[in-house]
C-alpha cells in the first residue's frame, strides 16, 4: 500500500475543510483566503475602477456605474456590507477605502465599522469629503469572538441627496485583510450542521408585527421590553418558534430579533426579499439569485433561523414561482429549506406539485352558528378539520412531504361593536364571521393534527387587534373613528351577501381575537394548549420521524374516541383523542392479544391492561374535553404482518373485488381536497356484497392468497377493520367449501355476469365498526355488504402472533 498517496491528500483536506467554513455573505471566497500552522488570512483587494467586485461581495455588475465618456469614471454608489464567517476566532482587521465624487462639489461624509452581532457597529474611521476623492483607512485587534463579524462601509447621505443617492459618487478602492485562529475540527462541523424542516417538530406561532407596537403601547412597554415578555410567555407555554410576518426587512432588526429569539431558545421563521416579486413582479432572472443571496448573507448563519417563508396564502399560479424560489433559496443557503402556508383549497396541489418539502396549511374552520362562508356549528367544524388534515397527512405520506398545521385561535366578527372590560358588545347588523375557538376547541386542534400525521402545530394569531373600548357612537378620537368606519364597511360587505343572517339585537359575546388577550396576557385558550405544546417539545425526535403504522394496534372503545397508530423507528406510539370538546370522559382503548404493555408518555407511566374477549385486551384512561394521550405499546413478540390495504384510491385497479351493484365516489370536504370510497348504487341490491376479497386463503394454492397461508394459522389471529359510515353495513366469512378450495377467488363469482353473486358465510361484523373483527381461521373470502348512505372508506386485513 502506497501510503504517501494516502497521506497526501488528507493533508490537502485538512487546509479544505476550514476554507469551505470561511464565507463572505454567505460565499466561499475564489481567491484571497489561506491557511497556516493553525491561523489564518484572508486579504483581498480590489480596484473597482479596472475589475468588479469580487463574488462575495454580493454586488451585482449591474450596479457598477460608468460615465459613458469617462472610462476611470467607474465604480460602485451604494453602501458596502461584508458578512463574515470564519473557521474560528477573528484577531485582527485592517481596511482601506477610496470613494471620489464626480457628481459635484457638495460635502458629504464616509465611514468605515465593525460589529460582532450584526446589531452593536465600532466606527473605526469616517471622512468628511466635498469634492474629489476620499480616502479612509484603519484597523483594529479584535476582542473574543465566536468567529463571526460584520464589516460596513457607508456613505452618509441626507433624505434629500438625489446626487448621493443616485449619481456618480462612487467606491473605486477597497482593500480589507482579516486575521484569525483556526476553531477545532469538531466543533466547526457543529457550527455547520444543517437545520432542515423535515429534521424538527415546531410549535409556534403565527407573529403579525404590525399589532405589536399597539398592544405594547397598551402595555406601557418599550416595543422590544414587550417583544422580550412575549418569547417568555411562549417559552413557558410550550412554543419554540415564531412566524413572522410583515416583520422590517432592515438588517439590524431582524438580527435583533433573532438574538432575542436565540436568549429564549426559540427559532424563527423571515420571509425573504423574493416576497416582494410575487406583488410588483419579475424583471429579471439575476435579480432573483440577487435578492436570495442577500436574503442568505444576512440571515443564514444566525442558530435562532429555523428557514425562510416564500409567501402568504400563495395561490395555483404563485405555484411554480414557489418551486424557483425555493430552489434559488436552497443554491444561496443549502443549510435551510423554504416554506409557505397555503390555504386549504391549494395544499393538495402544493404538496403534490410543488418542490417544497414542507407544506403548512392554515385551517380556520370554527364560523360563528350562522355564518355562510365558514363551517358551523360545532360538530362540522371538527368534521372538516378531521376530513382536511386527513387528506392532507395521506398526501404528504404519499408524496414524500412533511405537513404543518395553522390552527386557529382568534375571532371575528364584522360590523360594530366595542369591548366593555369583561365582553364584546355587538350591534345589530353584523356578521358573527370567526368564532373564537373554545379551550378544549383549541386543544382539540392540536391533538387532532397529532393524531392525523401533523409534523409541526402554529397557531393564528399571535397578538390580536386593540379593540375599541367605548360604544362606536361615542367615538372621538381619529383611530377609534378609523375603526368605526372600518366595522361599517366591513358590515356593508356582508349585508350584500345572499343568505348571510346578520344579528338581529345587541349581543355579548367572548373577548378574543388572538392567542394573547390585548396588553399581551395569555389567553385561556393559549393556557390550555401548553401541555400538549410540551409534550411535543418533550418527544420531537420521536414525533417528528413517526410514520403511519401498517395497521393499527391501538382501537377506540366508543364513538367520541378516535385512535391512530404510528411506527417511529422500532417504536410503536398510539396517539387517542377525546373528540367530546364538552366532557372529561373516561374512554377505553381496545388492544390486540399480542400487546403485553402500555405506556403513557407523558406521565411516563405504564397502564393497566386486562383481557376483554376473546380477541382483544383493554386499557382505560381519563381524558379532559378535547384532550389526548400519547402511547407505547410493546409487544410478545413480533407485531404482526399486514396482508391487504384498499383505499378505493385508484378508479379500476383495487385489492377487493368489487361488485356491480357499487360505485366508488368522490365525497369532498370544505375546500379541500375529495375523498373516495365505495357505496351501493341507487335502488342496488343490498343483499348482495358491495365488495369481497376473494383470495385471502386457499389451503391449496397459497401462492395466490393475500396470506399465503398465514391466515389459516391457530397460533395467531387475522383481524379485518372497516372503516367509514356503516350503521347497517355487515361483514361476512366465507368458509372453505369444497368449490371455494378448488376455485379460490372466482367461487363468489356469477361466471355470465360477474356479479358477486354472496355466500352463505358467517357474519363476523355488524356493529361497533370503530373495532376490528376477528377472521375465522379456515376463511378464504371476506364479503362486506352496505346499507342506504353507508360508505367504506378503506379495509386492513393483517394478523398478528400470540
Amino acid at each position: 500500500m502506497n501510503w504517501k498517496k494516502i497521506i497526501l491528500p488528507l493533508s490537502i483536506m485538512s487546509a479544505v475543510l476550514p476554507a469551505q467554513d470561511f464565507k463572505i455573505n454567505g460565499k466561499i471566497p475564489e481567491s484571497g483566503f489561506s491557511i497556516t500552522d493553525g491561523s489564518w488570512v484572508y486579504e483581498r483587494n480590489v480596484d473597482i475602477a479596472k475589475e468588479g467586485f469580487p463574488e462575495e461581495f454580493l454586488i451585482s455588475a449591474k450596479a457598477i456605474k460608468q460615465h459613458p465618456k469617462h472610462r476611470y469614471m467607474r465604480g460602485y454608489n451604494g453602501n458596502i456590507v461584508l458578512r463574515i464567517s470564519a473557521p474560528g476566532r477573528i484577531t485582527a482587521l485592517e481596511f482601506g477605502a477610496e470613494i471620489t465624487n464626480y457628481a459635484d462639489s457638495r460635502k458629504r461624509s464616509v465611514s468605515a465599522s465593525y460589529s460582532l452581532n450584526g446589531i452593536d457597529y465600532v466606527t473605526l474611521g469616517s471622512k468628511d469629503f466635498g469634492g474629489g476623492t476620499a480616502k479612509l483607512s484603519g484597523k483594529a485587534e479584535l476582542p473574543e469572538n465566536s468567529g463571526r463579524m460584520f464589516v460596513k462601509l457607508a456613505r452618509n447621505l441626507e433624505k434629500n441627496d438625489r446626487n448621493g443617492r443616485y449619481g456618480l459618487l462612487l467606491f473605486q478602492k477597497i482593500r480589507i485583510k482579516l486575521t484569525g485562529e483556526v476553531r477545532k475540527e469538531e466543533k466547526a462541523s457543529e457550527r455547520e450542521q444543517s437545520t432542515l424542516l423535515k429534521t424538527v417538530f415546531p410549535t409556534g406561532v403565527f407573529w403579525a408585527w404590525e399589532l405589536t407596537g399597539s398592544n405594547a403601547e397598551l402595555a406601557k412597554m418599550e416595543i422590544w421590553a414587550f417583544a422580550e415578555e412575549n418569547m417568555k410567555t411562549l417559552r413557558d407555554n410550550g412554543y419554540n418558534t415564531c412566524w413572522f410576518v410583515n416583520f422590517p426587512m432592515k438588517e439590524e432588526t431582524q438580527l435583533k430579533m433573532l438574538n432575542l429569539a436565540a436568549k429564549y431558545g426559540m427559532k424563527v421563521l423571515f420571509n425573504t426579499d423574493l416576497v416582494s416579486c410575487f406583488y410588483d413582479g419579475i424583471s429579471n432572472l439575476e435579480n432573483i439569485d440577487l435578492a436570495a443571496e442577500r436574503t442568505a448573507a444576512r440571515l443564514s448563519s444566525h442558530e435562532a433561523l429555523l428557514g425562510y417563508i416564500l409567501k402568504d396564502e400563495p395561490l395555483m399560479f404563485d405555484l411554480e414561482t414557489c418551486s424557483y424560489f425555493y430552489e434559488r433559496m436552497k443554491l444561496a443557503d443549502p443549510r435551510h429549506d423554504s416554506v409557505a402556508v397555503v390555504m386549504n383549497r391549494q395544499s393538495l396541489s402544493y404538496l403534490r406539485d410543488s418542490k417544497l418539502p414542507v407544506i403548512c396549511s392554515d385551517l380556520y374552520y370554527f364560523g360563528g352558528d350562522k355564518s355562510t362562508q365558514i363551517p358551523s356549528p360545532r360538530p362540522v367544524s371538527q368534521r372538516e378539520i378531521t376530513n382536511a388534515l386527513k387528506s392532507f397527512g395521506n398526501a404528504a405520506e404519499l408524496y414524500g412531504k412533511h405537513t404543518w398545521f395553522m390552527g386557529q385561535m382568534f375571532g371575528d366578527t364584522w360590523g360594530r361593536q366595542w369591548f366593555n372590560g369583561r365582553k364584546v358588545v355587538v350591534y345589530p347588523g353584523s356578521y358573527l364571521h370567526w368564532r373564537m375557538p373554545t379551550e378544549a376547541e383549541s386543544r382539540w386542534q392540536v391533538w387532532e393534527a397529532l393524531r392525523l400525521g401533523t409534523k409541526g402545530v402554529f397557531f393564528y394569531v399571535f397578538h390580536p387587534p386593540v379593540p375599541l373600548t367605548v360604544p362606536p357612537e361615542k367615538a372621538s378620537t381619529p383611530q377609534d373613528k378609523k375603526k368605526v368606519a372600518k366595522m361599517d364597511r366591513k358590515a356593508k360587505w356582508a349585508a350584500s351577501w345572499k343568505n348571510q343572517k346578520l344579528t338581529g339585537k345587541i349581543q355579548e359575546i367572548d373577548p378574543g381575537e388572538g392567542m394573547l388577550m390585548a396588553g399581551g396576557k395569555p389567553t385561556p385558550q393559549m393556557l390550555a394548549t401548553a401541555p400538549v405544546m410540551k409534550l411535543i417539545r418533550a418527544n420531537e425526535a420521536l414525533l417528528v420521524n413517526r410514520r403511519k403504522a401498517d395497521f393499527p394496534v391501538f382501537f377506540p372503545g366508543d364513538t367520541e374516541t378516535d385512535t391512530a397508530t404510528f411506527v417511529s423507528g422500532k417504536r410503536w406510539i398510539g396517539i387517542v383523542v377525546n373528540r367530546n370538546v364538552e366532557q372529561k370522559r373516561t374512554v377505553s382503548v381496545m388492544l390486540p392479544l399480542n400487546v403485553t404493555a402500555v405506556t403513557d408518555l407523558g406521565r411516563g407511566k405504564s397502564l393497566a391492561i386486562e383481557d376483554a374477549g376473546d380477541s382483544f385486551r383493554k386499557t382505560a384512561l381519563t381524558l379532559d374535553a378535547g384532550s389526548g394521550v400519547l402511547l407505547e405499546a410493546k409487544f410478545k413478540g413480533l407485531p404482526g404482518m399486514r396482508f391487504c390495504f384498499e383505499s378505493f384510491d385508484q378508479q379500476k385497479a383495487h385489492r377487493v373485488n368489487v361488485n356491480r351493484n357499487a360505485e366508488i365516489f368522490h365525497h369532498g370536504n370544505f375546500c379541500a381536497d375529495e375523498n373516495r370510497s365505495l357505496r351501493l348504487k341507487k335502488d342496488a341490491d343490498p343483499s348482495l356484497p358491495a365488495c369481497a376479497l376473494l383470495a385471502l386463503s386457499n389451503p391449496k394454492k397459497k401462492n395466490l392468497t393475500y396470506s399465503k397461508g398465514l391466515s389459516r394459522s391457530k397460533n395467531g389471529i387475522t383481524y379485518c377493520l372497516v372503516r367509514g359510515r356503516l350503521k347497517n353495513a355487515s361483514v361476512k366469512a366465507a368458509g372453505a367449501a369444497r368449490q371455494g378450495e378448488q376455485s379460490n377467488f372466482m367461487h363468489l363469482a356469477n361466471i355470465k355476469t360477474a356479479d358477486l353473486k354472496g355466500s352463505s358465510g358467517t357474519i363476523i361484523q355488524d356493529k361497533d365498526f370503530q373495532l376490528p373483527a376477528a377472521v375465522p381461521h379456515d376463511t378464504t373470502a371476506l364479503e362486506f355488504y352496505l346499507g342506504k348512505g353507508d360508505y367504506i372508506e378503506d379495509i386492513t386485513v393483517w394478523f398478528i402472533p400470540r
